[in-house]
């Protein structure tokens, strides 16, 4: 008898460590390079190419998923995190590629603990000298570390019914909500952005959807969207739109821009730095740009609402439900 529990224990044991073996494997990702660099470093992923349909935990990598023009596949219902970059990239950088990025959660992007260094963006699509398109909606974007969504360069997207979900207020970093940049080609509709808030120093504001181009990045304008129905909360500027020249102004050729029916709202200042070195910045829309159509707007809360004693208040802010003044406004933005 007592050998038979011995063998019994032994198997038991045997059993145990094949189960902790097979846990181990599970939960480590295999992290392969994509000649993809940032920072001049060669970003791993988690998985190269096909479809992402179930959870994918990227701990240890750079990047969840990521795909060019030498793959194909969407992200479909799936739950991606722990990556420290990028959780989803599509890179058009050479040739063509399209994905779709839908129905899914897309968290915990960036360091551990999140910090201020300029990456951790969970949604990423990029296109300088191919080209990238797709359709990114009904997903839940939470604990990014720079940007929730952005699509830079030659891009041609739809950006619909996303929740995205910032950290702030916060003082590491500036974040942004939804980013489009540099040439992009967009619609921006339907998604509640909320809580990019930067209460730091170098002066900097955040933006809930954050439109960014022009000769000032030396990069093109980015011109013809339409950001409609958008709801955004407690963002130190609703919707940041920012076209500059050379000289941080607005252009002399068209924007057009089209930004309607949006209900932005902002219940504090928080914000220090934005408008100087000690003084903040907060608006609903803020407009560096030429010929944006911005209508039907709704507008409300104290932190949106005018003082009158810009920058000699407490706290010091310049605050404004609409600030279509050409001057310069820091952007911190990314490419």
């Amino acid at each position: 008898m007592s050998r038979l529990i011995g063998l019994l224990a032994s198997s038991a044991i045997i059993a145990m460590l094949f189960v902790a073996s097979a846990v181990t494997a599970a939960s480590a990702a295999t992290c392969t390079p994509t000649n993809f660099f940032r920072d001049s470093i060669n970003m791993t992923a988690a998985q190269i190419g096909g479809d992402v349909v179930g959870t994918l935990d990227a701990t240890g990598c750079n990047i969840g998923v990521y795909y060019d023009n030498t793959t194909s596949g969407n992200v479909t219902g799936a739950t991606i995190s722990g990556a420290n970059y990028f959780g989803v990239v599509v890179n058009g950088d050479v040739g063509a590629v399209s994905v779709n990025v839908t129905g899914s959660a897309i968290h915990d992007i960036g360091e551990n603990p999140l910090n201020g260094s300029q990456h951790g963006n969970a949604i990423y699509y990029r296109a300088f000298g191919g080209s990238a398109s797709g359709t990114i909606s009904g997903n839940k974007v939470t604990h990014y570390q720079k940007n929730g969504i952005t699509i830079n360069g030659n891009v041609s997207a739809t950006i619909a019914n996303n929740t995205v979900t910032g950290e702030g207020p916060v003082d590491y970093i500036a974040q942004n909500g939804i980013q489009v940049g540099y040439g992009t080609q967009a619609t921006v509709t339907g998604n509640t952005v909320t809580g990019n808030a930067y209460t730091g120093a170098n002066g900097a504001s955040s933006g809930g959807i954050l439109v960014v181009g022009g000769a000032f990045f030396g990069l093109p304008y980015t011109t013809g969207l339409h950001i409609t129905k958008n709801i955004l909360t407690n963002n130190d500027v609703g919707i940041f739109l920012f076209n500059a020249d050379e000289n941080a102004v607005a252009p002399a050729s068209r924007t057009n821009n089209f930004v309607q029916f949006n209900t932005i709202t902002n219940a504090a200042v928080s914000n220090t730095t934005g408008f100087s070195a000690t003084c903040g910045y907060q608006a609903g829309i803020s407009d560096v740009g030429t010929r944006d159509l911005i209508v039907n707007n709704a507008i409300s809360g104290i932190g949106y609402t005018p003082i009158s004693l810009d920058c000699a208040g407490t706290p010091a802010a310049f605050v404004r439900f609409i600030d279509a003044d050409p001057s310069a406004r820091v952007v911190s933005s990314n490419k």
